[in-house]
Parts: structure tokens; sequence; C-alpha cells
């Protein structure tokens, strides 16, 4: 088998260390707090503006890579996230260690992207979809080995370590990518009268329909994968995309996917302490615990693409239900550290369960033109973490105890459920209306394939171990 070109592993390293940088604080929460003398409440807010910062930089990256091209974006989002980890590890006070947050997310979403669309680019048609699937490898490994690793290189050697260990990733990365990256790809094109590029293939994201179906590299990614593709710059024109984000099903979809999902974080971020404060578990006990969680994550990944598969509108309203459930039950389970073990791996099943439904709603309710709306969709998860993260932190400062985050948080996802019940109640109809349109009306769905929409689903992403 034909080996792929050495710069997608580069990415590959690149996508787990922006990944883990993503979940990696919830591992040194008490750690940071401690040295920093600020609350926890306090730390939790690092992880807000983090989620804010990725909603801000994928869109304005986005921009400047359409002028600069690919290559110079892939370099430039490399640096300034090890620019933001340098600084958080170096940072003498709370203040600056927000400043290096908010400084390495800029640049998270827009790599992602970019790192998907170019990587396709990098290989032959019919080796795209493995190329992409082995750059979001990277992402998947993160998702469940990022806060470990964070909990057990901190408590080791002291929370700047933990960051370090991203600017080390990081680093690896950028030389990789200096030294393979070919010197003449993912330059930006501009369009002319005379050469038009495809409809739907824009930059060899989507290639035309001799070399590859419309959509195919993407199949096979989960839905964290997915989550992460919106704004690469695929699909119909901008008018049809800014058309397709006025539909009130979208917008449904995407405040439904703020509140839904927002929950998630509002206990996890503070889920460390709770494993040693409220259940009375060993510090030790934290890493194999976050594992254990993001077996969890994999497991519901699973079980929520294959899901959305068969119903997507019953799997939305019962995995959000399921979701808000297990956060109530946490309240109570995180009490005894014979129930809090266990839960642990369930809460992991329920938050990843959500994230392939949400998606695969917002991208059918925008019809044939989701690429906007997907890229909308990733600041409803980011957005709504943070709104998450700061309503759990104001609760423990405030006095409510640190289990408090559980009930918090399923609040606000039994809130996403109430807004989807209404919306798709109300909305139902369209969103089948625009769910045959797209799957007979030659405009594949980002992630689809030339069968229809629903392929969009992750089947199985065992293939690279993996949510935004």
């Amino acid at each position: 088998m034909k080996r792929l070109p050495l710069a997608i592993w580069a990415m590959v390293v690149g996508a787990f260390a922006m990944g883990a940088d993503e979940f990696i604080v919830a591992g040194v929460v008490r750690e940071i707090a401690s040295a920093l003398d600020v609350s926890l409440g306090a730390v939790g807010h690092l992880e807000s503006v983090y989620a804010l910062g990725v909603a801000i930089g994928a869109p304005l990256f986005t921009v400047l890579g359409v002028r600069f091209g690919r290559r110079s974006m892939l370099f430039t989002t490399t640096a300034v996230f090890l620019l933001g980890n340098i600084l958080s590890a170096l940072a003498p006070t709370y203040g600056w260690v927000m400043a290096g947050r908010v400084v390495s997310a800029m640049a998270h979403g827009a790599f992602l992207g970019i790192a998907a669309v170019f990587a396709a680019e990098l290989v032959d048609p019919v080796r795209k979809g493995r190329a992409v699937a082995v750059v979001f490898s990277g992402l998947t490994a993160s998702t469940v080995l990022g806060a470990p690793i964070g909990a057990a290189v901190g408590q080791a050697f002291g929370w700047r370590f933990t960051f370090w260990t991203l600017v080390v990733l990081g680093g690896v990365a950028l030389l990789g990518l200096l030294a393979t990256l070919p010197s003449g790809a993912g330059v930006a094109r501009t369009t002319t009268p005379e050469h038009p590029e495809p409809h739907d293939g824009h930059h060899g994201t989507h290639a035309a329909h001799h070399e590859a179906p419309s959509g195919q590299e993407f199949e096979g990614l989960d839905a964290h994968a997915l989550a992460h593709l919106g704004g690469g710059g695929q699909g119909p024109t901008m008018r049809e995309q800014a058309f397709a984000l006025r539909r009130p099903a979208v917008w449904g979809a995407l405040l439904t996917t703020l509140l839904g999902y927002g929950g998630v974080f509002t206990s996890y971020v503070y889920v460390a302490p709770q494993i040693t404060d409220v259940a009375g578990l060993d510090a030790r006990w934290i890493t194999p615990l976050l594992l254990l969680f993001g077996a969890g994550l994999f497991v519901g990944n699973a079980l929520g693409g294959r899901f959305a598969d068969k119903d997507l509108r019953l799997s939305v309203v019962v995995t959000l239900a399921v979701l808000a459930t297990t956060l109530m039950a946490l309240t109570v389970a995180i009490q005894s550290p014979v129930t809090a073990v266990p839960m642990m791996f369930v809460f992991g099943v329920a938050a990843f369960a959500v994230v392939a439904p949400l998606q695969l709603r917002v991208m059918t309710a925008a019809g044939h033109a989701p690429d906007v709306a997907s890229a909308a969709n990733i600041s409803a998860f980011t957005l709504g973490s943070a709104v998450g993260i700061y309503l759990g932190g104001a609760a423990i400062d405030g006095g409510l105890g640190l289990a408090s985050v559980n009930w918090i948080g399923g609040l606000m996802t039994l809130t996403g459920l109430v807004v989807a019940l209404v919306t798709l109640r109300h909305g139902g109809s369209r969103e089948e209306h625009h769910d045959h349109a797209a799957r007979v009306g030659g405009h594949p769905q980002v992630g689809a394939s030339h069968h229809g929409v629903d392929e969009a689903t992750p089947r199985d992403p065992a293939h690279v171990l993996h949510m935004h």
C-alpha cells in the first residue's frame, strides 16, 4: 500500500496537540487554583475563554486563508498555538495564563479545518478519505488522552509542565510541517471567468465527479471530527449558504446545540476536584477515571452516530434526554466512590452520544448548503461550553458546592431538550423536505457520500480511536 505523505503525519501531531488543549486543563484545575491563588471557578473561566477563542479564531483565520493560502496558514496557526501555550506555561499571573489560552484557542479550529482540506489535496483522489481520517485520528486520540495526560504530567511535575507538553507537541508539528509540506501546495487560487472552479469543488476539497464522489473524503469520520470541519470552504455559493442560514429550523438546531451540549462542560471541567473533594478518592484516581470517561466518549460517539443513521430527529431527543438525566444523576453518584467510578464511564457515553445527532441535524436543516451552518454549529458547541463552564464556576464560587455543577449542567441540557422538542414539532416537515431535497438534488451535505445525507454519520470510528 502506498504510504501517505510525511506532511500528513505532521498534521496528525498538530491535531493531537490542539485537541488535547481543548481538554487538558480539566486535569489540573486544583493545581492551577492553588498555585495562582484563585478560585476553582476562576480556573474554569480559562476554559470558557478558550471556547470563545475557538469560536472567534476559526472564521478569522479562514478569511485570512483565502488570501494567503493554506500552506502559510498551517504554519501560522501552529505558530500561534505554540505562542499561546508558551505564554501560559511562563505566565506569572492568572491574567497572563488567560491571555495564553485565548491566543492558543484562536488557532484551534482553523488549523483542523485547513489541515483536513490540505490532506485531501496531498494525495490522489482514491486516498482522500484515508488521508483526512488519519489527520483526525490525532483529534480522536486527544479526546480520550488529553485530560489524563494533563492530570498525570501536572501531578508529577507541576501544572506548568502540562502546558510545556503542548509546546513540545506543537513544536514537533511545526518542524514537521516546515520540513515536509511541498512549497507549491495550498496556494490560494483566484477564480476567473475563463477558468471557473467547479461548483462543488473548492480548492480540491471536493473533487470533480470524475475524480471522486463529492464529499467522499469525509466518509467514516466521527462526529467530533465532522464538527471541526465547518468552515472548510466546501459547497455551494456564499449566497446560497447565507440563505440557508436564514431558515428558522437552522437557528432552532443551533440553539439546541448551544444549550444541549453546554451542560457537558459545565460538569466536566470541574470533574477532577469532584473526584477528590466530593467522592473522597485519592488524587491518583484522577488520571484513570479521566481515561474511563474518555473510553465512554468513544463508545458514546459510535452509538450516537448509529442512532442518528436510523432516526435523526428521534436521536436528538433521546440523546439529550439521556444526557440531562445522567448529569442530574451524577449529582448524587459523585458523592460515593462506589457509584462515582462507573458513573464516569456513563457520563462519557452520554456526553458524546449527542454530538452526531446535533451536528447532523444542523446540516440537514440547512439543506444542500450546509457549510456556513455547520461552521455556525461549531460556534454553538464552543459558546455553549463557555456559558456552561461560566455557570458552573459561578455556582462553586457562590457557595453551592462542587457537585452543584452537575445539576446545573443537567438543567442547561434539559433546556436544550425543550428547545429541540418545540423546534422539531414546528419545523420537522420542513427539515424532512430539505433532507429529501439533499438526497435527490445533487448537492450532498458536508461529510455525506453521494448516497445521501445520513451517510455523513460516522459508522465506525474505531479505525482511528474517535466530539467540537
